[in-house]
C-alpha cells in the first residue's frame, strides 16, 4: 500500500511532464548599472542616462517569462560637490529621451524618488532600504521594466548644482514564469 501511494504521485508527474505541462518559476535580479562616475550639472540640458534592461543577459534572456516585478531600488552614492545643500530627485523619461532642459523633463516625466536631502560637500549613501523610502514612481517603473524595457533617467535638484553620483545603479527582482 506504501508503495501504491508513492507510485501513483510519480506517475502523475510524468505524465504531466511527458505533455510538457510544467510549470518553473522563479525571481532573477536585473542590476543596470550607471555610468561610474555620473556627473550632473544644472543647466539648460541634463546629463540622462540611457537605461535598456534589453543589455542584460538576465532580463534579456526571461523578458518573455516576465510575470511581475516584486520590488526596484534607486541605489548609490550621491556627492554634492557644492557648498549649498541641495534636494536630489530622480525622474523617469519614457522611451529612451535624451538631452532634455529640467522643464521637459517634468512634463514629460514622473518622479521616481526623491527628494534627498545632500548636505554641501556631503555624500548620502542610498541602499536598497533608503531608496524604499525614497520612491514616488514605483508603478512607473515597474511599468517599464514590465514593457520594452528601455527608459531615460534624468538626475535633478534645487537651484544651481553639481553632483556626483557613484555606485549607481537601477535594481529590479523580477518574477518569471514558464
Amino acid at each position: 500500500m506504501k508503495t501504491l501511494r508513492t507510485a501513483v504521485p510519480l506517475l502523475a508527474l510524468a505524465a504531466l511532464a511527458a505533455a510538457g505541462c510544467f510549470l518553473l518559476s522563479g525571481q532573477f535580479v536585473v542590476n543596470y548599472a550607471l555610468p561610474d562616475p555620473l556627473h550632473v550639472l544644472s543647466g539648460t540640458t541634463l546629463t540622462a542616462v540611457d537605461v535598456d534592461l534589453n543589455t542584460i543577459s538576465e532580463y534579456n534572456d526571461h523578458k518573455d517569462d516576465l510575470k511581475r516585478v516584486d520590488d526596484v531600488a534607486l541605489i548609490g552614492d550621491f556627492h554634492n560637490n557644492a557648498g549649498s545643500s541641495v534636494n536630489i530627485q530622480a525622474w523617469l523619461v519614457p522611451a529612451g529621451t535624451l538631452n532634455l532642459t529640467p522643464s521637459q523633463v517634468t512634463a514629460n516625466g514622473v518622479l521616481l524618488w526623491g527628494p534627498l536631502t545632500v548636505a554641501g560637500n556631503a555624500t548620502q549613501h542610498v541602499d536598497w532600504n533608503r531608496s524604499a523610502q525614497l520612491f514616488k514612481g514605483r508603478q512607473t517603473l515597474i511599468d517599464e521594466v514590465k514593457g520594452d524595457g528601455r527608459f531615460s533617467l534624468y538626475v535633478l535638484a534645487s537651484g544651481s548644482f553639481d553632483l556626483t553620483v557613484t555606485k549607481g545603479a537601477v535594481v529590479a527582482v523580477i518574477g518569471a514564469a514558464k
